[in-house]
């Protein structure tokens, strides 16, 4: 009987270890372009996926800042090092979450009625508030990165930073409802409270490595995504994708520079 109940046991943590595996490799191929195996059914919700999210996060930073200090490594100029490091992850992303940024920001400030706004954001073309902001959030973070500190503790706030900015996507997903019914946005609303606690979890374990300096960044990336949810709100009465994208970009950046103003 103590045999059977092991083997039982065992069989019940098997499948959950393989549950977790599916999880993250959902989480990876939604928010990259990384490769991330075969998922094979039942394939898992996002909803249940998400707290993977910041683990993709120090994944991509992780390529970012590595890519980072092997450009300065060769001597390659601070400007062109990071825009090559940016551009980096720009294309380990698919460039999604800077795609969102634009769509919001040409809904937001382009559309005149919720209606014409998330019309506005579902539309593949660009519009010039879309590409403005492409262009203040790239030279924002470029300069920011360019003053980074290219240190082990640079390192950890770096990867740290960029896993509560997934969060931040979480945050969004769980606490504004969809404002369209269908889309990334309806089909990526997170209803798992253990899938959402863990992702807090997991990026304040993260954010602690940086002593006291962490509680800054997360108070500020935290006010930050108050102001975006807020915005959201207000002009479209719950969340989309785009939202989500455009919370990743702006309360990173944020992140940044609270770091390098800091340290």
């Amino acid at each position: 009987m103590v045999w059977q109940a092991l083997k039982v046991q065992e069989c019940l943590i098997l499948y959950r270890l393989k549950e977790l595996k599916q999880e993250f490799q959902l989480s990876l191929s939604l928010l990259s372009r990384l490769p991330f195996g075969k998922l094979t059914d039942p394939i898992p919700s996002i909803s249940n996926s998400c707290w993977a999210f910041p683990i993709c996060g120090v994944i991509i930073g992780l390529i970012i800042f590595v890519s980072f200090c092997l450009f300065l490594y060769l001597k390659i100029p601070l400007f062109i090092s990071a825009i090559f490091a940016l551009t980096i992850g720009i294309l380990t992303t698919g460039g999604i979450h800077e795609d969102g940024l634009a769509d919001t920001c040409d809904g937001v400030f382009g559309g005149r009625s919720i209606k014409s706004k998330l019309s506005i954001m579902k539309d593949s073309n660009i519009g010039t508030y879309g590409v403005l902001s492409l262009i203040i959030i790239f030279s924002l973070r470029v300069f920011i990165l360019s003053e980074y500190e290219v240190s082990m503790y640079g390192f950890l706030s770096f990867i740290s930073i960029a896993a509560a900015s997934r969060l931040g996507m979480v945050f969004i997903l769980f606490y504004l409802p969809p404002a369209k019914t269908k889309g990334l946005g309806f089909y990526a609303q997170v209803l798992n409270y253990r899938s959402f606690i863990s992702a807090c979890i997991i990026s304040v374990l993260l954010l602690s490595l940086n002593n006291i300096l962490g509680l800054y960044i997360i108070f500020f990336m935290s006010f930050i995504l108050l102001v975006i949810m807020y915005i959201s709100w207000k002009n479209i009465k719950g969340q989309t994708g785009d939202i989500c994208g455009a919370s990743q970009q702006i309360t990173e950046t944020s992140g940044w520079f609270i770091f390098i103003c800091l340290s």
